[in-house]
């Protein structure tokens, strides 16, 4: 299968782990080398706005940027916005592989399932034989610890989309909470485990007005809860559940009020424990790659459900 703007892998994971042989294509050289540091796949370097991929694959998944139709992108909207095209780039290479794949996954913002340009190239799709589970799904209702919410657009040839809705519904289950994901490291210092790293912040409550409005990025965790999705905490701070109270007696933490670390966030989004990144990897850029990431607790029973329809 072929994985295009693959990232860091969050959505090949699933499938790597599902039985599938993945090979994934993104421009970040950096993106590349996690991906392929953690298993999930041959990776290759590529502009796909310069440059198309050929080969036999039988399933291909992707997930455009998301930015021209972002919520927080309030200045280059749509075609505006440079990466507009790749939303095309992705269905022409659903297109123009040979022979067709059996089946691609499109996962983007919710926003980008209506645009224009989507309804476009999926009436393309369909006229080329597809059928089409066009959905907005939420990861904690697949057991994930995060409710951040994406549209999935599954084509399957021969009308069998119907039969991957059924797949996918019986593989849902009870949403995970943050406390099953990050407890614990509650009192771990900073740097006593692989990631557990974090911006040292000094103006957290300078931004008490943002936390308390509710705006998208600007959230305190909750222990007994799934997080809500959330972009890179560089930009906007994701604070760790027990910041902004009383402080606790006998705690080992120096640092009480601080964003969540590396590893809470690929724990939370639903890597493994285990997951690596390349050593020059900075801080921003590790947070970037998991907030751009499919959940894998996701994407595998995505996975499952594919291969069960097409391999009954």
């Amino acid at each position: 299968m072929l994985d295009l703007f693959s990232g860091m892998g969050g959505l090949a994971s699933g499938f790597k782990a599902a039985g599938f042989q993945v090979t994934g294509v993104d421009r970040s050289e950096l993106a590349g080398q996690t991906f392929e540091l953690n298993g999930f796949g041959r990776f290759v370097q590529k502009d796909l706005l310069m440059e198309n991929m050929t080969g036999n694959y039988e399933i291909l998944i992707g997930g455009p940027p998301c930015r021209p139709w972002s919520s927080v992108n309030t200045i280059k909207r749509e075609k505006r916005h440079l990466d507009y095209r790749l939303l095309g780039v992705y269905f022409k290479h659903v297109l123009a592989l040979r022979p067709r794949p059996l089946a691609f996954v499109f996962e983007n913002v919710p926003p980008a399932g209506h645009s224009g340009t989507f309804e476009y190239w999926s009436r393309k799709a369909e006229r080329a034989g597809y059928s089409i589970l066009k959905t907005n799904i939420k990861y904690s209702e697949f057991g994930a610890a995060t409710r951040r919410q994406r549209f999935f657009a599954v084509g399957v040839l021969n009308d069998q989309s119907s039969r991957v809705k059924e797949a996918l519904d019986k593989r849902r289950s009870p949403e995970s909470t943050v406390k099953s994901k990050i407890w614990d490291l509650r009192n771990t210092e900073r740097g006593q485990k692989s990631y557990h790293e974090w911006p040292r912040l000094n103006t957290i409550e300078k931004y008490l007005p943002l936390y308390n409005s509710g705006k998208y990025g600007w959230y305190k965790l909750k222990w007994g809860e799934p997080a809500p999705s959330f972009g890179n905490i560089m930009k906007t701070y994701i604070l760790h559940p027990d910041s902004l109270q009383p402080k606790r007696k006998n705690c080992n933490l120096k640092e009480k009020d601080r964003v969540i670390s590396v590893r809470e966030a690929f724990l939370i989004m639903g890597f493994s424990e285990g997951l690596r990144f390349p050593e020059r990897a900075g801080l921003a850029a590790k947070y970037q790659m998991i907030a751009d990431s499919v959940s894998p607790v996701f994407s595998r029973k995505l996975a499952e459900a594919i291969k069960e329809v097409l391999q009954p």
